[in-house]
């Protein structure tokens, strides 16, 4: 194995209302998911009810909280080892600034280091779990319907081979809201979702061909689907459980672990970034392009830190460029505010983070230069919309 022999890598599903933690070392042949109750397959664990509501506020105690809850989950992985040799992938239905600095930071308290930390959507856990699966399950699209609360969601995971790497794409194809059974009897009521169920799922298909399928959800365990599931298994694969996204999470810390490759293979998701950017720097005496973030990461895992002297100028040009080709575009930052000095006696640090795939944001620090040339204290923002 490429990966550090001692390296526990955890895959963790943080939901509203449940979530799950599965791991995987080097005595694993693939990722476990964990039961809360020995020698059964309860996997869910309740999430504490106000860490949803405190980190979406921003609220200090949030980290706090968060904290204190993945520790308690870890806990349970006790045996394996400390959170100190963890990397950890946490997933989630979507992914928004607030938990995108709340996890890292909640992480660090337990002594997990930030860059072995990753963040992704539930559809990113998807590609990772399907890819890893026999290849005969993928040969074709694989269809994965999940069922919460009053509605069925329908997504496709398809693989484009027109070039190489090959991009995979999971979209998001169809809706069922079951939310009509007022009153009828459980058997009336079975019968009635059933039949809407193999319509929507006949909709989506239409004459496309299907490897596989997987359903997600409890309301899954009771037999109501028959003529849904009769319809699925003709010539597809089906299987049913819970624990699709956590074992997705923890596939996808090892591959970035290098526990596995997926080399061949591209997600496109709907949180990639498409564009390169980067700027002119002189280094070691030759003028050179210096790339800063690259297109094909989450914007949520994007960022830079540097710092570097400036020679004569009160502005900084950055440049950027789509993956799928067109001109490069130009952006620039002033600080005209920037006291007056001798040519590289400004130091400046920077950082470069997103807001959405779309808009970077840049931060600008006047560091000075030493005694003589001491920080003013100055700092600028601005973001670059792509």
């Amino acid at each position: 194995m490429i990966f550090e022999l001692n390296d526990i890598i955890v895959g963790f599903d943080l939901g509203r209302v449940y979530s799950q933690i599965a791991f995987y070392n080097r005595a694993s042949t693939e990722p476990m998911t964990v039961s809360t109750v020995k020698g059964e397959e309860k996997y869910q664990i309740p999430t504490p009810r106000d860490i949803f509501e405190l980190v979406e506020d921003k609220a200090e105690l949030g980290v706090v909280a968060l904290s204190n809850f993945f520790r308690q989950c870890f806990d349970m992985l006790s045996a394996a080892g400390p959170p100190e040799r963890m990397r950890v992938t946490v997933t989630m239905r979507k992914m928004d600034r607030p938990w995108v600095d709340a996890v890292p930071q909640a992480l660090e308290v337990l002594g997990v280091e930030r860059s072995k930390v990753s963040l992704q959507d539930y559809r990113e856990s998807f590609y990772y779990f399907a890819l890893n699966q026999s290849k005969q399950l993928w040969t074709y699209k694989v269809a994965l319907f999940e069922y919460e609360g009053d509605m069925i969601n329908g997504y496709e995971l398809d693989i484009s081979k027109k070039t190489k790497p090959y991009v995979v794409t999971v979209t998001k194809k169809a809706s069922l809201l079951l939310d009509k059974k007022q009153g009828k009897k459980e058997e009336v009521w079975n019968q009635k979702r059933d039949s809407m169920f193999l319509e929507m799922i006949q909709k989506m298909f239409g004459k496309d061909a299907y490897s596989s399928a997987y359903l997600i959800g409890e309301e899954f365990n009771d037999k109501w689907a028959a003529q849904s599931l009769q319809f699925l298994c003709r010539r597809r694969h089906v299987y049913q459980g819970i624990n699709l996204y956590t074992k997705g999470a923890c596939y996808s810390a090892m591959q970035k672990a290098k526990a596995i490759s997926m080399e061949g293979y591209l997600y496109q998701g709907e949180d990639m970034i498409e564009y390169n950017l980067g700027m002119d720097m002189i280094i070691k005496g030759v003028q050179t392009y210096y790339p800063l973030i690259g297109a094909g990461v989450n914007w949520y895992e994007a960022y830079h830190e540097c710092e570097f002297l400036i020679d004569g100028t009160k502005s900084l040009e950055f440049y950027s460029k789509s993956i799928r080709g067109g001109e490069q575009y130009q952006h620039s930052i002033e600080f005209p505010e920037l006291p007056d000095r001798p040519d590289k006696a400004t130091r400046l640090h920077m950082r470069m983070e997103f807001s959405g795939k779309d808009k970077c944001r840049v931060k600008i620090e006047d560091l000075g230069m030493g005694s003589f040339w001491p920080s003013s204290g100055k700092k600028w923002e601005t973001v670059i919309k792509l």
